[in-house]
């Protein structure tokens, strides 16, 4: 686990470093004229965190996930997943942290529409959700998955792709416990993703909707 946290400490403080030196050149450069009173600076953060969340999101659920699983033995799966999973939550947190509060600072209270508070919600459940998977599921499911596949090596299923047949196994009330732990929690949280999923496709709905027609 010391490792996993240094792996994440690692990362966020690339992402913050990069944020870092996109605001400096935009004050030692500065281009951020206004357009109906919104700045470009800000609206530009808002458009990159929404894409680098979404397609985080999008690559991570239908693109990784399946190919890692379909194409890994169960316990490698298990393994990269159990770095993968803590750095996608925390990169889903920080994403959604930024897209609500540069939309908000974008938005004040007092001009919202029917179709600002729309989005304040979608945003919100996003970044909660984002929250939920980052800060409270993701160390259950990382401790959970590795119990689980640490049992299944144990039991000599080491080259098994996919799917496994664990009938045997369940047999035993450790491996149960823990599959089903891990099941319930990996679960929950892909319940958080979709629904955070959900709430970025709603947002990009809004985002075409301002765009002026080709």
């Amino acid at each position: 686990m010391v490792k996993l946290e240094t792996i994440r400490v690692t990362q966020f403080q690339y992402f913050s470093v990069m944020v870092i030196v996109i605001l400096t050149s935009f004050v030692l450069f500065p281009g951020g004229r206004k357009i109906d009173g919104q700045s470009t600076f800000i609206s530009l953060i808002h458009l990159g965190s929404w894409a680098a969340n979404y397609g985080a999101q999008l690559w991570v659920t239908l693109v990784a996930g399946l190919t890692m699983f379909y194409n890994l033995p169960r316990h490698m799966f298990g393994k990269v997943q159990s770095r993968l999973f803590p750095m996608f939550f925390l990169w889903s947190l920080v994403t959604a942290a930024v897209q609500l509060g540069t939309f908000v600072a974008q938005h004040p209270m007092e001009s919202w529409q029917s179709a600002h508070t729309v989005e304040v919600v979608t945003l919100t459940t996003g970044f909660l959700t984002a929250a939920m998977n980052s800060l409270i599921l993701s160390p259950l499911i990382v401790k959970a998955m590795v119990k689980t596949f640490r049992l299944e090596v144990e039991a000599g299923i080491t080259d098994v792709i996919g799917h496994a047949d664990v009938t045997e196994l369940k047999k035993d009330p450790i491996y149960r416990d823990a599959y089903r732990m891990f099941r319930r929690y990996h679960g929950l949280g892909a319940l958080m993703t979709l629904a955070g999923l959900a709430s970025n496709s709603i947002h990009l709905y809004y985002l075409t909707c301002q765009c002026v027609p080709i």
